[in-house]
């Protein structure tokens, strides 16, 4: 099945600005109807503390990027489970929001398992922690991080830090109840040793 993207664009406050027909489908409304409307409002009040903390650090310029899983407010008093992706556009005071039903996402193999190392050097790059620091954290040296980061993006196919992190919690590495992320405990393989440690 191929995966369904509905964009928006919301302020700082999180307000449509503009939508795809597509995204106010979602919520039994015109694109048009959404504007200046909340986009938390769109989301079931127990799922929201998560995207309100991604989204805030996204408007304050703390976070580049995030995605979210979450239960929609859909038309008619239904829920619907959503991945919602955001990202804040350089130079602006807006962020472009992705949203696609659960249904919509591409079927998905069982996660690897990490060691408890490539864990932590994948959430604090989830977290957007420094290098610098993430090397104080794991008792390596920056070289050591790079290493590591280096040998989870080979792992994983993907060009770089930002699309290791989007793959990780595209296959449900990360926990969906935290922020920052952290790496689901199930997914942790204690008796595989990590290269270079």
């Amino acid at each position: 099945m191929s995966e369904a993207w509905h964009v928006a664009c919301v302020d700082e406050a999180f307000r449509v600005l503009t939508a795809e027909p597509a995204f106010g489908e979602l919520f039994g409304a015109s694109a048009f109807e959404l504007r200046h409307r909340g986009l938390l409002d769109f989301l079931h009040p127990d799922c929201a503390d998560g995207p309100r903390r991604a989204l805030t650090a996204l408007a304050a310029g703390t976070r580049p990027e995030a995605t979210e899983r979450v239960v929609l407010r859909g038309p008619g008093g239904t829920v619907v489970a959503a991945e919602v992706a955001a990202l804040a556009l350089a130079g602006s005071r807006r962020i472009v929001v992705a949203v696609r039903r659960a249904a919509d996402r591409p079927q998905r193999t069982r996660p690897p398992l990490l060691t408890p190392l490539e864990a932590l050097v994948l959430e604090g790059l989830a977290a957007g922690v420094p290098t610098t620091e993430l090397a104080r954290r794991a008792h390596l040296s920056r070289q050591g991080v790079e290493y590591h980061v280096g040998a989870l993006v080979r792992r994983f196919a993907v060009p770089n830090r930002t699309a290791l992190v989007a793959k990780a919690h595209a296959t449900g590495l990360y926990t969906a109840e935290t922020w920052p992320p952290r790496v689901d405990p199930r997914r942790l393989d204690g008796t595989r040793k990590a290269a270079g440690s």
